[in-house]
């Protein structure tokens, strides 16, 4: 795997786990399971006490309103939601007034209406539909201003209401309708959508055929500073922890993310060179063996040929006495010592191939021909069918160093095929200026293990193999511009070469 590839997996990992951390975030953002809300108002209250009487006389009121889940369906949350007020003086009950509500965790809007139930994160400086707890009808929420309490910033805003039932909440006149009229104020802090703080005032009434009658009821309220100062401290940590996860976190996710990717790279990056390095000094002793290998080679080899042409001269010199005069013993050995011979001339001129080199004496050659002349000096095997290409191909070439080159593929594919039949097929084409020949043979193929070391120095799997073959093929095929390759199984060798 490159460097770019384990870049980009490594950006691709890091995007998914914010994506991840998006999905989290934005779960936490939602109305919690166990929503749970407890606030207190304190202000003035004049109410009728019975029908055909007058309002009492102001008196103080507490309020308290209390929200809680009592049922979740997937992100909708069942909340209950009371309204109770009491005179501080004598506990006695004014109003009581309960609902229950269905809302969305996520938009924090009612299921059944297109009205919020209570403020989202990020609140705008824009109007807002509410069905609020403590309105008890649909009211529109107006921005007003900008403002600050107790050092947390807010968003205020402003309600008007108008003929709104609140017969519910007045049991001590039963079967009378009553209505509302009044408005309110409301700071919310904008970044979590928590509330602050409230103020409400009203005027309820006696309606009856449609004709407003006395009044029932005159107060005002707004949230005590105890109430105030606990919800301020709540929205302060609140919002705290949504900076924490909106920037700070991602931020440290992120910077961490591309740390780790960064030490992976670098180890990576370490470790490949270390490995090159090690082949590249690998290469050096391999080229400072062969080169001493090289002038040996060259001294023994001109020391080898004289006595293998004096063998070769006295074997046929004997081969002619002895051609009228038949000698059992002399039919069987002098066959195996002109092989024997051979066998040695051509280790001889391998090595020799290898450590020599041979400028190259380029012309315009027919590939046909040189596959032609190389079939011809091989001894081809019965049990071996070789198919040429169809076209001819020319090219500037070395026709004597491609004979060579072909003439060791061919052997490898015999040597592969054995003793069973078999089939060497040679197919060639032109593609985009370069000639691309292939040899495939029907031979078991070459190991996953030997087919990584195929054209290194000195490796062979054959007994009597130099392991210098297809090393000089390849170093051939490069002096010509061209590459060389090879995949089994089937094997198939692969060498592409320049026409220009």
């Amino acid at each position: 795997m490159n460097f770019k590839v384990k870049l980009v997996i490594g950006i691709l990992a890091i995007v998914s786990v914010m994506i991840t951390y998006g999905l989290f975030v934005n779960e936490m953002k939602k109305i919690p399971l166990n929503y749970e809300l407890i606030s207190e108002q304190e202000g003035q209250d004049r109410i009728l006490n019975s029908i055909g009487g007058n309002l009492s006389e102001p008196f103080g009121i507490r309020e308290t309103l209390k929200e809680n889940v009592i049922n979740v369906s997937g992100d909708i949350l069942e909340i209950n939601s009371t309204v109770l007020g009491k005179d501080p003086v004598t506990n006695k009950i004014v109003f009581d007034n309960t609902h229950t509500f269905f809302v969305d965790r996520s938009t924090r809007m009612h299921q059944s209406m297109n009205e919020y139930f209570t403020f989202p994160p990020n609140v705008q400086k824009v109007n807002y539909d509410f069905f609020h707890p403590m309105i008890f009808a649909k009211t529109p929420f107006v921005f007003e201003k900008e403002g600050n309490i107790y050092g947390l910033d807010v968003y205020d805003f402003s309600c008007k209401y108008s003929g709104i039932d609140v017969s519910s909440g007045f049991p001590q006149f039963p079967s009378k309708t009553i209505l509302s009229d009044g408005g309110c104020t409301i700071s919310v802090e904008p970044v979590t959508g928590i509330v602050v703080s409230f103020s409400k005032e009203w005027h309820d009434y006696f309606v009856s055929n449609g004709i407003r009658g006395a009044s029932v009821e005159i107060g005002g309220k707004h949230t005590t500073e105890y109430s105030k100062n606990i919800l301020v401290n709540s929205a302060k940590s609140t919002k705290a922890l949504y900076y924490f996860l909106d920037y700070i976190f991602p931020s440290l996710i992120v910077i961490i993310g591309f740390a780790i990717l960064f030490v992976i790279l670098l180890f990576d990056k370490i470790k490949n060179q270390s490995k090159i390095i090690i082949q590249t000094q690998s290469e050096v002793i391999k080229k400072e063996k062969l080169s001493v290998i090289g002038e040996l080679t060259a001294r023994l080899s001109h020391d080898l040929r004289n006595p293998l042409s004096v063998i070769k001269l006295s074997v046929q010199g004997i081969e002619m006495r002895v051609n009228n005069k038949s000698d059992p013993k002399l039919d069987e050995y002098l066959p195996i010592i002109n092989d024997a011979v051979s066998r040695i001339n051509h280790q001889i001129n391998q090595v020799l191939g290898f450590v020599k080199t041979i400028p190259l004496d380029k012309k315009l050659v027919s590939i046909s021909n040189i596959l032609d002349d190389s079939i011809k000096s091989i001894n081809i095997p019965e049990n071996i069918t070789i198919t040429l290409p169809k076209n001819d191909f020319s090219l500037m070439a070395d026709k004597i160093q491609l004979s060579v080159v072909f003439t060791n593929i061919l052997l490898n594919a015999i040597d592969e095929i054995g003793k069973n039949k078999g089939i060497i097929t040679i197919r060639g084409k032109s593609e985009q200026n370069n000639l691309i020949i292939e040899f495939e043979d029907s031979g078991d193929g070459i190991s996953k293990e030997n087919i990584v070391k195929i054209f290194e120095p000195l490796f062979t799997t054959k007994q009597t193999g130099t392991g210098l073959g297809l090393s000089s093929v390849r170093a051939i095929v490069e002096s010509h511009g061209g590459t060389i390759s090879v995949k089994s199984p089937p094997t198939v060798f692969t060498i592409t070469l320049p026409q220009k």
